[in-house]
């Protein structure tokens, strides 16, 4: 049993705690998820299972997609519901034209400042152990994408909002952000990822229906869609899996075998995945490198 499982996480627990959830239910030797979401989100986690766990470095998890709810006039400590009120503040009326204006500031390439209720660390120390012990340190700030960022609803003090966003984005401090933009401070009070690594939410399971065994896991080649695939032989395969490097030798072994350097790419033997490679030449190029210089570098084995 190898593949990526889609899941619907639930409320209420962290993204480890799914995982633990997944293995128990399929009795898998290993698990892993791709991308953490908070206790209090919802939505999209892939779980990858048994060998898909080796893909996790490799998966297209460049951008993700959430809609969110934020409250308006209400500060948290956390940024979100979970944290202690530290400022309340009545915020008014607040016309399309602010409000539309205030949201097209955070499109394209912004930078945030990271949470202080977050894991990153600082001098070796989780920042939300500095924030447990009312200790502020100062970040700094981070460039991120926002693809699209869209008003779903404007019912105040609450905004629903849909936003696609590079990978390390925080939600809570873009609603914050915005909040403070609006002038009244505000906090995120739902999140719900509806896309990831290229996984939608229509596609995502629950744990019901997994207990059911009603669920079929994604194949390793299908979390890998953004990789060019080249087939390989028998004997090149098992060399592979040996651990042997690519070489110009073996050139006339690799079918369709045209790459650029840095390309990651898939080998296969039939339709089982061998490798994952990193071209480290053009293919253009081969014919003027020595017979044993190195054309294709592994990066991770499939035995």
């Amino acid at each position: 049993m190898n593949g990526v499982l889609i899941l619907d996480k639930p409320r209420g627990i962290t993204s480890q705690d799914a995982v633990n959830t997944v293995n128990r239910i399929l009795k898998a030797r290993r698990a892993g998820h791709t991308g953490t979401l908070d206790p209090f989100a919802t939505g999209v986690l892939p779980i990858c299972v048994n060998n898909a766990t080796k893909i996790i470095p490799f998966m297209n998890n460049v951008y993700k997609k959430y809609e969110a709810r934020m409250r308006l006039g209400i500060k948290t400590d956390t940024l979100d519901l979970t944290g202690r009120v530290i400022e309340e503040k009545e915020p008014g009326i607040i016309n399309n034209i602010e409000l539309l204006g205030a949201f097209s500031k955070f499109r394209g390439k912004i930078n945030q400042v990271p949470p202080m209720y977050s894991a990153l660390k600082k001098d070796g120390v989780r920042l939300y152990e500095y924030a447990r012990r009312g200790i502020e340190v100062e970040r700094a700030e981070r460039s991120v994408v926002i693809n699209e960022l869209e008003i779903l609803d404007f019912s105040p003090p609450f905004i629903r909002f849909m936003v696609e966003c590079s990978r390390g984005t925080y939600i809570r401090v873009l609603a914050s952000d915005i909040a403070d933009e609006l002038g009244c401070g505000g906090h995120l009070t739902e999140l719900r990822r509806i896309e990831s690594d290229g996984f939608k939410i229509d596609d995502a399971v629950t744990f019901e229906d997994i207990e059911k065994g009603s669920v079929e896991l994604t194949p390793l080649d299908d979390a890998l869609p953004h990789m060019k695939r080249i087939n390989v032989d028998r004997e090149l395969a098992g060399e592979i899996r040996e651990g042997k490097q690519v070489r110009k030798f073996s050139f006339d072994k690799l079918d369709s075998a045209d790459f650029r350097p840095g390309e990651r790419i898939k080998i296969y033997e039939d339709s089982a995945l061998v490798s994952i490679t990193e071209a480290l030449v053009d293919s253009a190029d081969i014919g003027n490198l020595d017979g044993g210089a190195l054309i294709l570098k592994l990066l991770r084995v499939f035995n």
